[in-house]
Parts: C-alpha cells; structure tokens; sequence
C-alpha cells in the first residue's frame, strides 16, 4: 500500500473520531438544558447617590434625612446597598471645605446605617411578623440619621492634603513692566465666612464597592438663638385654637432678628421615632401667633415654638419653648331654629321647624305664651329630639304664642326662633 493511501485511511479515522466527540458535548448540553441551577452571585455593583438628602438644625441636634439607594451608579441591571455611611468634618471660618478624597475617609466616619438586602426570589416567604423584626430600612426607604453636637464636634479640623508648590517662571522685563499698577484687591475666603459642619452621605456595597456621594451639606454651628418665651393666654373658636408668644431674651450677633416655627408637642411618655419633628406652619412665622385648626371640646392640645435665625441658606432653630397647651370649652350655642311653622286642629295645635344641623345638638324645647308680652313658658320637661311637635292642651278660641329653642350637649342654649300665633279649636 502505498504511503499517500495510509496517510488518508488515518486522517478518515480521526475525523470520525473527532465527530463523534463533539456529538457527545451537544448531547450533554441539550440534556442539560431546562434545568434550574444555583442562582448567580449579586454582581455587588456600586450603588447610586442617596436622593433627597435634606439636613435641620434644631438647638443642638443636626438631623440628616435621605432616601436610601434603589439602583446601581450605572442605572441598571442588578445592585448591592449594605449600609450607608455619613461622614462629618468641622471648618474653620473661611477655611475651604475638603474634598471627597480627604473627607471621605475613617477618621470623618461619625455613623453607618444598615440596609436590609432585596428580598431573595428563590428564600421561602416571610410571614409578617417575622419582616416586622427587621428594623433596617429597605432600598428606596426614607431614613434619618441624627447627630448631637457635642464639644468634639465644635472643634474645626484640617483634613486637606496640604497641594505642593508650584514654581513659577520669572517673568519678563516687558511682563513685570505690564505689571506695574494698582494692587489687586485680596481674594474672597475660599470656604464658609463662619464655623461650618459639612456632611456627606455614600451607600457601599456588600463587597465593600462604595457608591456615588450625595451632595455636600453645610450647617452653621454658631450659637441658636434663644426660645420663644410665653405670650397671651390661648384662645379658642368652634373650629380653631390660637397661640401667642413673645419673642426670645436673646438673639445671635451673627444672625439678628428671628421668625418662628410651631410644633405638636408629643404626648408626655411618647418615645421619640428619630424623625425629625415637623413644623405645622408651612413656612416660618413673622408674627408672634398662630391659628392651629381644630378645637374639641375638652381635648386638651399642645404646642412649642422654635426660634430660628437664617445664616445664608441655612437655619438654625433654638430648643423648644415651653409648652403651650390648651383645652377648648364648648360655650358656643347652637343657632336658632328656623321656619317655625304653626297649624291649628280640634283641640291641637301642630308645629314643625327646619331641624338643626350641628354635631353636637342635644334636643329643642318648645315655648309658649297666651299674650304677645307674656313671658314664653316650656311646653315639657325634658327636651325633645324631633323637629316637630303637638300641644293638645289649647282650648278653643284662645290664641297662642309659640317659639322654639335648640339645646347642644354642653347645656348651650340658643335663641328662640321665629315666633308664631295660632288660635285654638
């Protein structure tokens, strides 16, 4: 046999072998198809920026409230959110404030805020009280995070990584020459004109992959004014309560001059949730009295009052007044009854008038008198519900005098009604 004849019988040999290697991996692989393997590892991706990150200054505590990442930095696919983390410096007056790369480090860590992890698609279900344990907050979730101010916190620091100098060229005869003139004025202070705490907020990741920074937030820390001191004594309507106050012993010399916030005071025993309180005006009060709708009777209601002094385009809110409370009576009677209507029958006469519509009514009493200037008497007793009624104690040819009162709940009563004249059959 010659060479060229074996060389091609050996070459068909491999192919056939070859062929039938790759039959095999399609067959495991199509057998493989359809079924469920384990589920992929999180791709941990970075986490966007908190959104909404809002900060208030009330006496001596700064809260920081913002909504907790639902994406990634890229905006898609999946993502991981393990905490988030708040970092705090203290500037001096006129110092710059530092930039992410120095501020963001261990040393300016002041809280981290565990972030429960998405529900896993594939766990078994959890009833509710097991996911009422879980305090942390979710993707999305609005959460706050609270600092006191103390003594360390008042103290600026310098965190920048000091640039280093640049050389500059000597300039040329013609250019010291051009510079020859006026002196520039100085530049402006490169950071806040007062002692400023700077705030950011950042999510990581479970594999430790820090996300986005929201925005830098700036809170004055000069001194809050004074609170709110008491004014007139509370009074109250049917539908509202009002407070007044006078205005604080003191001020701040950096910030002259004060507006006002008015706030629900907690029932005594409350426990505080971490929120921040909110004020029920919708913005800062000039004047020194407020109009809270809303007075029940007998239900007591308190409020407190903040200072609070503008430094740029921040506030500073004292500590709360004293509380002002105050419980409306019911002395407002009801109105009168209307459209008193009299008809005369054998032996009767039959009156009916519009019903009254307050609340609170308790019942009407019906009076009569047998002349015009005759004091009216009550026809009963006890007061009566309905808005009509039948005296069968006329007699004939005697003519009658009839008016109506209303009567709340709280023993107000009202004026009489129209009064109406019917003669007896």
């Amino acid at each position: 046999m010659s060479s060229p004849t074996i060389a091609l019988r050996a070459l068909q040999r491999v192919s056939r072998s070859s062929i039938g290697t790759a039959l095999a991996v399609i067959a495991l692989c199509l057998a493989g198809c359809g079924k469920k393997g384990p589920p992929l590892a999180p791709l941990n991706l970075a986490p966007d920026a908190p959104q909404q990150v809002v900060a208030r200054r009330l006496g001596d505590t700064v809260y920081i409230q913002m909504q907790v990442p639902a994406k990634n930095a890229a905006g898609r696919g999946a993502f991981s959110v393990d905490r988030l983390e708040v970092y705090a410096v203290t500037s001096a007056p006129g110092r710059g404030v530092p930039p992410n790369r120095d501020l963001l480090k261990p040393p300016q860590l002041i809280g981290k805020i565990p972030v429960r992890p998405p529900p896993d698609p594939d766990a078994p279900e959890q009833d509710d009280q097991e996911q009422t344990k879980d305090t942390r907050p979710r993707p999305g979730d609005t959460v706050t995070f609270m600092e006191k101010l103390t003594d360390a916190a008042l103290v600026p620091r310098a965190i920048a990584t000091a640039p280093k100098p640049v050389k500059e060229p000597k300039p040329s005869k013609a250019q010291a020459a051009a510079a020859i003139g006026p002196a520039a004025p100085p530049p402006p202070p490169p950071g806040p004109p007062v002692l400023t705490r700077t705030y950011v907020v950042r999510g990581v990741a479970k594999n430790g992959n820090p996300g986005t920074p929201a925005a830098h937030i700036d809170i004055p820390l000069l001194a809050a004014p004074g609170p709110a001191r008491a004014g007139a004594a509370p009074t109250w309507s049917e539908t509202a309560v009002t407070i007044s106050w006078s205005p604080p012993a003191s001020g701040t010399d950096e910030a002259p001059g004060v507006l006002y916030n008015v706030y629900a005071a907690p029932p005594p025993g409350t426990a505080a949730d971490g929120a921040p309180p909110m004020p029920l005006n919708p913005k800062p009060l000039e004047e020194t009295s407020f109009v809270h709708p809303g007075a029940e009777p007998d239900k007591e209601q308190c409020f407190v009052v903040r200072s609070v002094a503008t430094v740029g385009n921040a506030s500073i809110e004292s500590d709360p007044s004293s509380p002002i409370c105050v419980t409306p009576k019911d002395t407002f009677p009801p109105a009168p009854p209307k459209s008193l209507t009299a008809v005369g029958d054998t032996g009767a006469v039959n009156l009916v008038w519009d019903a009254n519509t307050e609340p609170d009514l308790a019942g009407y009493l019906v009076l009569r008198a047998e002349a015009p200037g005759d004091n009216m008497q009550p026809l009963m007793r006890e007061m009566i519900r309905e808005n009509r009624y039948v005296d069968r104690t006329v007699q004939a040819g005697v003519t009658y005098f009839y008016t109506v009162i209303a009567i709340d709940k709280a023993g107000n009563r009202s004026a009489a009604s129209n009064r109406v004249q019917e003669t007896g059959r």
